[in-house]
């Protein structure tokens, strides 16, 4: 059963403009679990402002689909890596207690937009 969606979209000049400004480790540090920080920074750097929105867009539908935004949770439990999304710690206690066994996550980039989408089932 679904429990939960969230949709989100995110343009990559906001983040290209963000790296410039602090630094891509800062930023990716910033947001990301540190896997998935690791994951990107040891990626295509110009890619980098790309698939951070796409990672910032995640984390906004999940909210979204959760029920509560970006407040209450931290960005940092949340893992997304090969298509598939993972919560840990206080996160995945939470989820479990609302009864969620299984997160859906998409990423889609095209021109400058990431899109995220976010499937919590129970």
């Amino acid at each position: 059963m679904i429990l939960g969606l969230g949709t989100d979209l995110c343009p990559p000049s906001r983040w290209r403009r963000l790296v410039e400004r602090f630094g891509a480790e800062k930023c990716a540090g910033r947001i990301l679990h540190p896997d998935e920080a690791a994951y990107l920074l040891a990626g295509n750097r110009e890619r980098l402002p790309e698939r951070l929105a796409g990672r910032w867009a995640l984390r906004e539908a999940f909210g979204k689909a959760l029920g509560v935004g970006l407040d209450g949770w931290s960005w940092k439990e949340l893992r997304y890596r090969n298509g598939r999304m993972q919560a840990e710690g206080a996160l995945a206690d939470r989820l479990a207690a609302r009864g969620v066994r299984t997160l859906h996550g998409s990423v889609s980039h095209d021109g400058d937009l990431a899109l995220a989408v976010v499937i919590l089932e129970g």
